[in-house]
Order: structure tokens, then sequence, then C-alpha cells
């Protein structure tokens, strides 16, 4: 096999980067340990394996094409929860130093799965034909739901990282802060474009996006002029289509003929 000279990909850079603080996190403990040797193992573990992904770029898509990532992304945040939560099942919590960096580590992890997912938007983009493309945006209610429950589950990791549930006057100014964040954001538009067998979603302007299967949708209905398009786990929200500003309502229905309700 011929070397690949690295290339400034984003995905195989995110993945050399995951790697680098997983390198970092197997430095010995105590934590924190010399910075210094902590930063050069990081960095050479993940240089080295940014370069080692650059060399099978093919196998790296077939892998996000199946969703692997989405799978090594679920167990491994699995896996920082456990250890955070060690103390309140009765083991030894692990040190301040250690919670820092399996928080970090679970952030890039987060982030490296949804530059994963953007990646597996754009493969299934390019071998399937569109069949129509809409703006839509994403009902208020559900965004403020959305932030609620990542507010609630932000306090769970930080009660499980500190042994100690948060006081509920905390969860609750929380909870307003994030609604109140949405409401004076206002609204944010998408784009849904019909494909062939999924559904992609992502914000106008953007590139990739999410693509889901068509029967992976909740709901998909017309109300009035209104198309709504529902999806479900792990990103259970509604999106709204104003069928008055398309040019083509029939097409625009045709395209998304996975749902008997729509002919």
């Amino acid at each position: 096999m011929r070397f690949r000279h690295p290339e400034l990909r984003s995905l195989p850079v995110a993945l050399g980067a995951l790697v680098g603080i997983a390198g970092v996190l197997a430095t010995p403990a105590p934590w924190p340990t010399d910075p210094v040797t902590s930063l050069v193992t990081g960095t050479y573990v993940g240089i080295l394996a940014w370069t080692v992904v650059e060399q099978v770029p093919d196998a790296v898509d077939r892998a996000v094409d199946a969703g692997v990532h989405r799978l090594a992304g679920g167990l491994g945040l699995l896996g920082v929860v456990g250890l955070l939560g060690a103390g309140l099942l009765g083991g030894s919590p692990p040190d301040e130093g250690a919670v820092i960096r399996l928080l970090v580590f679970a952030t890039a992890l987060i982030l490296v799965t949804s530059m994963a997912d953007n990646r597996r938007g754009t493969l299934v983009r390019e071998r399937e034909q569109v069949r129509a493309t809409v703006t839509a945006v994403q009902l208020r209610r559900y965004r403020v739901a959305l932030s609620v429950a990542a507010t609630v589950v932000v306090g769970s990791a930080l009660s499980l990282t500190t042994g100690e549930f948060l006081a509920v006057g905390t969860v609750a100014g929380g909870v307003v802060g994030s609604t109140v964040g949405v409401v004076l954001t206002g609204r944010e538009e998408y784009e849904l474009l019909a494909l062939d067998d999924h559904l992609l979603v992502r914000q106008v302007g953007d590139t990739g996006g999410t693509a889901v299967r068509w029967e992976r949708l909740r709901d998909v209905s017309v109300e009035g002029d209104r198309l709504r398009v529902a999806r479900g786990l792990p990103w259970p929200t509604v999106y709204a289509v104003d069928l008055s500003a398309v040019e083509d309502r029939r097409a625009v229905l045709g395209a998304f003929r996975s749902y008997p309700y729509l002919h």
C-alpha cells in the first residue's frame, strides 16, 4: 500500500485529536501528571492516529456510512459516565484532575461523532438523487424541550462528577436560562432535502447534514399549508414547512412519497 501524506481534512484530524486526548488520559495517575509529558504523549499519539486514518479514507467512509461512529460514540460516553459515577456506586471516585480530563474527552467524543454524522450526510447526498429541497423551521416548543433536556443531562453529569445532587434552585435556574436563550435567539432555518431513501436535514448554508432514513421518521403530515416532519430519537423534534411559499406543492409532497398520507 502506497503511503498517503496526511491532509487537513476535518474528520481525520478530529479522529486523531480524539485519540490524542485518549493518550493524555492514559498517562499514569494520579492526575494531573507532568503537563509536558501529557502534552507530548497526546500530540505524538494524535499525529500517529491521524496519519493512520489518512491511509484508509475509503474504509473510514464505509464505517461512517454504516453508522459505526454512533455505536462507538455511545459506548465511549457510557464508559465515561461509568467512570464518573463510580463514587455513587460505592467505588472509588476519580480525583479532580481525572474528572476534568474525562469531561474534556466526553466533549471531544460528542463533537467527533457529530462531525462523522455530517460526513455521512455528505456521502448519502453524493449517491442519492435530490427529489425536493424545502426550507423549514424547527418549532419553538421542541427547541425549548431539547434545550431543557440538555440542561438536565448536564446537571446529572455534574451530579455524578461531584457525587452530590445539585440544588433544585440551581437546576431551575439552568432551565430558565436555557429557555430564555432559545426565545432570544429567534427561529433557526433548516434545509430539508428529500432524497431517494433518506431525508437530509441541515442548517441553511451548511454542507453535509444529518441523513435520516424515511422509516426512522416519526411522522410526515400536511395541515393546511404546513408540512410537518417529525424526527424520532435521538433528536426528537418537528420541522415545519410553509407550503404557500413553495413553487410546486405537488412535486414537494410527491418527494415525501414514503408516507401514504401524502399520496
